[in-house]
């Protein structure tokens, strides 16, 4: 009974120290601490000097423990927070890459719309490799919509009608050719955006006698293709 009294005597004017007050304003001070004073009333219940040493050195560790707890609960939340960052970048991520999946869907739908409505003739008059006036500026419109669509290149196809021998109407089908080419060159239309074809009067379709039908022969046709396919 007089060990149980001077221990807690011991214990009651350790916790009123200024010392001890002052501990405890520091968290992990403050566990040790407490801990050593709960084994030194603990030891001294227990067994007198020996005891106290005892609790002392068993309270120490129990303080440690927790303030260890402590440090592990808050990696653990750190931890959590991390991996709730992770999992919104993720979902941020895949929303992203939806999103661009759609555009492209929609843009491929477009490219492949326009291809199918386009084909855009210029005549020629007999034995001539002139753009007639006017033909300029809508070439020049059709290089302002090439470039926004880059998936695009322009198929250039160049014939005559059947009138004269083959070399000649092959070398006047090239110099129609090459006038398109060029003026759409001129007007901002890379080459390698181009496939040139020039096939004299191989694909006439009008016989001579047909002088209104042979209009229809001496053409260069302009027609959209995939640029990725062709």
């Amino acid at each position: 009974m007089k060990k149980t009294l001077v221990a807690m005597a011991i214990f009651s004017l350790l916790f009123q120290s200024p010392l001890v007050a002052q501990a405890r304003d520091q968290k992990a001070e403050k566990g040790v601490f407490t801990g050593s004073m709960i084994g030194v009333v603990v030891g001294t219940l227990l067994g007198g000097a020996p005891g106290v040493v005892l609790g002392l050195t068993g309270g120490a560790m129990a303080g440690e423990l927790a303030v260890r707890k402590d440090q592990v609960d808050a990696m653990d939340s750190a931890l959590s927070a991390v991996r709730v960052m992770q999992q919104r970048e993720q979902l941020a991520a895949a929303e992203h890459q939806a999103l661009y999946q759609r555009q492209r869907a929609l843009q491929s739908a477009r490219v492949e719309a326009l291809q199918q409505g386009y084909t855009f003739c210029l005549g020629f008059r007999s034995d001539s490799a002139e753009i007639e006036a006017g033909i300029g500026n809508q070439l020049k419109a059709l290089v302002v919509m090439l470039q926004a669509f880059p998936e695009l290149k322009l198929q250039i196809r160049a014939g005559t009608d059947a009138r004269g021998s083959d070399d000649y109407n092959k070398t006047l089908s090239k110099r129609r050719a090459d006038a398109v080419a060029n003026l759409l060159m001129d007007s901002g239309l890379s080459e390698d955006r181009m496939e040139v074809h020039y096939v004299g009067k191989a694909e006439a379709r009008y016989p001579i006698q047909d002088l209104e039908g042979l209009a229809y022969d001496r053409m260069v046709q302009l027609t959209l293709v995939n640029g990725e396919e062709s």
